[in-house]
């Protein structure tokens, strides 16, 4: 333990009691934390543990790792900014009016942090995220089945499902990092919002609407022609306003202030900004001008 003073037997049962209690975790769980058996576990709560100090170090070492965790500075939550606002009265729009909505631009401006608080304030919100590996329809397909609870195992009677379950439910289907869908799985959805007759708001980079645009063929017409609003948001439209929300909650000096905002926007976005705070409040233990840019400076961002 590095000199330091180890758990007593009765600290370490105490303690691995309670973590169990606060943290939800199983028993098993907290015996691969420690690196033993379950069963060693069961016997050393228990009392019956025949080297009872050797698991003490284990826990000892487990306790202090947690109170890192649990002081360690942490990333904001989710703060209504303008452009966290945007994609909420998007998808809010596709929910109501039924139509298809897209949000498209740079990345870490917040876009993910509105898509979530959507659904976590919506029940009746469907989302799915995106992954090159989920681009094709048969990707999307699993993707709705797992959220709707659909059985059916056929492609073609996957899709007829998941359209009925979707008739008349009062749903919206979110799809986040639409970037990565196909054209052909893009117009798959279109018809899933058709006739179903949910709204559908589709989230991510500037290529989700390059690819819904198309170049004016024929082709891209039903595609394009569905979109019933679509929003820019950029770096660029993150204001003085919305990073004092984000960084004002906590004791930030005005001029660390200044060059938080001045990060956002930048390429690096709101997320480089969360980050350099993040770092900065670890390893000085408060946020200040100086000690972002020092971060700043060890972490090769520039702004």
């Amino acid at each position: 333990m590095d000199g330091e003073k180890s758990l007593t037997v009765e600290e370490a049962v105490n303690f691995v009691k309670q973590y169990k209690q606060e943290s939800g975790k199983t028993q098993s769980a907290i015996a691969k934390e420690l690196g033993i058996s379950e069963s060693a576990l069961s016997s050393f709560l228990s009392g019956t543990y025949k080297t009872p100090l050797t698991v003490c170090d284990k826990v000892t070492a487990l306790q202090k790792v947690n109170e890192k965790k649990r002081v360690a500075p942490k990333a904001p939550g989710y703060v209504p900014t303008t452009i966290t606002k945007t994609v909420i009265n998007a998808i809010r729009y596709s929910h109501i009016q039924g139509k298809i909505s897209v949000v498209y631009g740079d990345a870490g401006v917040g876009k993910t942090e509105a898509v979530k608080r959507y659904l976590k304030d919506n029940s009746l919100a469907v989302g799915i995220t995106i992954s090159p590996t989920y681009a094709s329809i048969t990707g999307v397909n699993e993707l709705l089945a797992e959220q709707l609870g659909v059985r059916e195992r056929v492609a073609r009677k996957i899709t007829r499902e998941i359209i009925a379950k979707l008739q008349d439910s009062g749903r919206v289907l979110i799809v986040d990092e639409a970037q990565h869908l196909t054209v052909r799985t893009l117009n798959h959805l279109r018809c899933i919002s058709d006739e179903s007759g949910v709204g559908l708001a589709l989230i991510g980079n500037d290529e989700v609407y390059t690819k819904m645009k198309g170049s004016g063929r024929a082709d891209f017409a039903q595609l394009f022609s569905r979109i019933g609003m679509r929003k820019q948001v950029l770096t660029t439209h993150i204001t003085k306003e919305d990073t004092r929300a984000v960084f004002g909650q906590y004791e930030v000096s005005d001029d660390a202030i200044d060059v938080l905002y001045r990060i956002c926007r930048t390429n690096y976005g709101l997320r480089g900004a969360v980050n350099v705070f993040v770092n900065t409040a670890a390893v000085f233990q408060e946020v200040t001008d100086s000690g972002v840019a020092r971060v700043m400076k060890d972490m090769n961002i520039g702004a």
